[in-house]
């Protein structure tokens, strides 16, 4: 599958996670090992170049006691309409494979004659 786009609401929780991060005194090095992630991968996330995963974030809101709606306080209704355009895109996409790939599966099985009832039946509607 192909690597989601990092979006500007990724890099704003990157910089409130670098924001929360230092006013707890905290270095990379120390944060990424409580969250058990590379200080390489924090450091991707706090620059805004790869997209959070959820697990981190939510571990990341935990050790640092910081409510997780905090890191998406700053997120723009305009930001969030991009992202869910976006995402509505991506999954479009994901789904419409899916099916195809379900189809083939189940229409291959199928006896020439199904096969006309499920053309017949796609016809009416």
């Amino acid at each position: 599958m192909a690597k989601l786009a990092v979006t500007e609401v990724d890099k704003s929780i990157g910089k409130k996670i670098q924001i929360r991060r230092k006013e707890l005194g905290l270095t990379a090095a120390e944060l990424s090992e409580k969250v058990g992630i590379s200080q390489q991968q924090l450091s991707r996330y706090e620059r805004g170049t790869n997209k959070i995963n959820v697990t981190h974030l939510f571990n990341i809101a935990y050790i640092t006691r910081t409510p997780i709606s905090w890191f998406f306080a700053s997120c723009t209704p305009e930001m969030a309409a991009l992202i869910v355009q976006s995402e509505a895109a991506t999954y479009s996409v994901v789904a419409d494979h899916e099916l195809t790939q379900r189809l083939t599966q189940v229409w291959s099985k199928l006896s020439l004659e199904q096969q006309k009832s499920v053309i017949s039946l796609l016809d009416q509607m």
